[in-house]
């Protein structure tokens, strides 16, 4: 699937919820005027945004082979987001394009899905006010799934103590949400959404979908499709405990040591949790009326998700 973007209302400010991972300054990166772009035109970035756990992964490493793209340093800089604790720490945008070549690269890109969490509502507009014009990719996928997955990769940091119906996940499944403020920021124009389902099923179709939307060259082949980034099963809440109490544990220690006790700890991860019926039921109900205005506005498919 992807589908023209239409215009759309306005959003409030972004907000904070529980379970942010607040590492990271939350402050606003400079403006362009006060770091600028000397090497990169400002229409020459293509973003993907998310959503997270949608495979975003293999889309960046499937466009990152192309000759026209030059992908950033890191795969989620997060250089526009304000409360994750992986960003990047350069000082200047362009840094994370060392290797952009003006005569060789139309695009510089990157794939920080943070831009399309809950909590970082409002990075449109970051992205924007920096200088920036460019291309955006957004994958969405079964809302159901994708909370299920990003609640159990969040199972691996100790620190995590929230619920499966958490607004932070729940609403990142929220993809009109997203797709509007984006769209609003940049253009109908600038934006195209992809089918997760799509990708998996089809990747060489779904990227050669994006080379379309930026303009550049089909792929005639890409390299071997395979999942990347998958979440593992959930650490146990013995393990959790663990690495919570004794943080940076096994360093120094002998892998002949570390490898009996990995196994014994994987031995106790219980299977991925799922949402319950009842969970289900709330979270449809949650989501029920912006999944109707996807449908509505950007033409997805709302129905196979059982909205």
């Amino acid at each position: 699937m992807s589908v023209p973007v239409p215009p759309s209302a306005s959003v409030s400010a972004p907000a904070t919820f529980a379970g942010v991972t607040t590492e990271a300054a939350a402050t606003a990166p400079a403006s362009a005027t006060e770091t600028g772009l000397a090497v990169i035109p400002a229409d020459r970035f293509a973003l993907i945004i998310g959503s997270m756990k949608c495979a975003t992964t293999s889309l960046f490493a499937y466009l990152a082979e192309h000759p026209g793209i030059a992908p950033s340093i890191v795969k989620e800089p997060e250089y526009f987001s304000r409360h994750q604790g992986h960003r990047h720490p350069v000082a200047r945008y362009e840094e994370l394009w060392p290797d952009f070549d003006p005569d060789r690269h139309r695009y510089a890109m990157e794939g920080s899905t943070g831009y399309t969490k809950f909590h970082e509502r409002g990075a449109a507009e970051t992205i924007r006010a920096y200088g920036l014009r460019p291309k955006l990719i957004y994958i969405v996928r079964n809302p159901f799934d994708r909370i299920e997955s990003h609640y159990n990769f969040m199972l691996q940091d100790p620190e995590w103590r929230f619920a499966i119906t958490d607004p932070t996940l729940v609403q990142t499944s929220n993809y009109w949400l997203f797709a509007d403020e984006f769209a609003r920021a940049f253009g109908r124009e600038n934006l195209l959404l992809l089918d997760y389902e799509t990708l998996s099923r089809d990747p060489r179709e779904t990227v050669n979908a994006a080379c379309r939307f930026l303009g550049l060259a089909p792929l005639e082949t890409i390299a071997a499709p395979e999942a990347r980034n998958v979440t593992e099963l959930p650490r146990s809440g013995f393990e959790r405990r663990l690495r919570r109490l004794l943080p940076g544990v096994g360093g120094g220690v002998p892998e002949v040591v570390k490898a009996p006790v990995r196994r014994a700890l994987a031995a106790l991860r219980p299977d991925k949790s799922r949402l319950s019926a009842a969970e289900r039921a709330r979270v449809k109900e949650t989501l029920a009326p912006d999944m109707a205005r996807l449908n509505a506005d950007f033409g997805v498919d709302v129905g196979k998700w059982g909205f």
